[in-house]
C-alpha cells in the first residue's frame, strides 16, 4: 500500500485496487449510474444532450461505451468508431469484421509458433490498435 495524490481531486489516498480515492470512486459510479439510467429512458439521444443533461463529460460517456458498460444508441450513431477501420460501431474497441481479422491473425500466429515449435514466453507483442 503506497500513499499517493488521487489524480482526479489530488486528496491524499491508500491506493489499494483503484487508482483514484474512494470518493471519486464513489462519484464515478453515481455518474454512469446517471447515464446508464438516462439512456435506458431516453434511448435516441444525441450524446451531447446525455451529457449535458448528466452532468458527465462526453469524453467519460464514450469510456463507458469503449468499456462495453453502456451500448451506444442509435442517436449517438457515429461518435464511437473502429480503432482499425473507422466504422461506426455501437460498443467496444473495434467493428465485428476488424475483431473477427484480428483473432485470424492470433491464431494463425499461434497455430505457427506451434508447427515451429517457437516459444512466446518471454517475448514482448505490441500492437496498432
Amino acid at each position: 500500500m503506497s500513499a499517493m495524490n488521487c489524480p482526479r481531486c489530488g486528496k491524499v489516498f491508500y491506493k489499494i485496487r483503484e487508482p483514484v480515492c474512494a470518493a471519486c470512486v464513489q462519484e464515478e459510479n453515481e455518474n454512469f449510474e446517471r447515464v446508464r439510467a438516462y439512456v435506458k429512458e431516453n434511448p435516441n439521444r444525441q450524446i451531447n444532450e446525455v451529457s449535458e443533461e448528466c452532468n458527465v463529460p462526453v469524453k467519460r460517456i464514450l469510456m463507458y461505451i469503449r468499456d462495453g458498460r453502456i451500448d451506444a444508441t442509435q442517436g449517438m450513431a457515429g461518435e464511437l468508431t473502429c480503432n482499425k477501420c473507422g466504422k461506426p460501431i455501437i460498443s467496444g474497441k473495434m467493428c465485428e469484421k476488424c475483431t473477427i481479422e484480428l483473432n485470424m491473425q492470433v491464431l494463425s500466429m499461434k497455430k505457427d509458433t506451434q508447427e515451429n515449435n517457437v516459444s512466446l514466453k518471454g517475448k514482448i507483442f505490441t500492437s496498432q490498435i
